[in-house]
């Protein structure tokens, strides 16, 4: 009886008590360890293929129980197999799409390398094949579909900045070679000082 208030001990006496109790914080913390062990078990095989990586960080959390939980959470990889695949397929489509961009040949907007046409401009990019009206590359010399020829686009250069100076039209030399040296002219008289020369008598 506890000291005459008439309630007895769980376990029939105060070392039976303290017993039961150590017990039941002991399976607490075991479930807790176990636990920790399966989640980091689970958790390292969808960070890394490695077998050797996910038995020592398994084995860290089994022997060292919660500190080794912690050493876990901090050498663990920070991104999961599928995230990292997610992270590398955005990465490479990123890199496509900016690769794709091109320059227009006449007023230097960006293209896309599917667009038929500068949408500025309107210059015309791609063909469309006369004989099976597929979009073909420009590159192509003949349709792979049909078999037929692919006439070549040709650009227009693009338009002098405003302000700059214009071209000069390419110089003949050959006709510049073939034609008679023109006589050179002077531009005043030549004036020629006379010397006497001291004779003897």
């Amino acid at each position: 009886m506890l000291d005459g208030v008439g309630i007895s001990w769980p376990g029939g006496s105060p070392e039976n008590t303290g017993l039961i109790l150590a017990l039941i914080v002991g399976a607490y913390f075991v479930v807790l360890w176990f636990s920790a062990v399966v989640w980091t078990a689970r958790d390292i095989h969808q960070r890394t293929p490695e077998p050797m990586a996910q038995l020592v960080f398994t084995l860290i959390v089994l022997v060292f129980n919660f500190p080794g939980l912690v050493v876990y959470r901090v050498l663990r990889p920070p991104l999961t197999l599928q995230e990292a695949e997610e992270h590398r397929l955005e990465s490479s489509a990123l890199l496509r799409e900016l690769e794709q961009t091109l320059p227009c040949p006449r007023c230097g907007g960006e293209i896309a390398e599917d667009y038929l046409a500068c949408p500025r401009c309107a210059l015309p990019l791609r063909l469309s094949c006369a004989s099976c009206e597929r979009v073909l590359d420009p590159d192509w010399q003949i349709c792979p579909w049909c078999t037929a020829e692919i006439p070549k686009l040709r650009h227009e250069p693009a338009p002098p900045a405003p302000g700059a100076p214009a071209a000069s039209p390419p110089r003949d030399i050959v006709a510049e070679a073939e034609s008679p040296a023109a006589p050179p002219t002077t531009s005043g008289a030549t004036h020629v000082q006379s010397s006497r020369i001291p004779t003897l008598d």
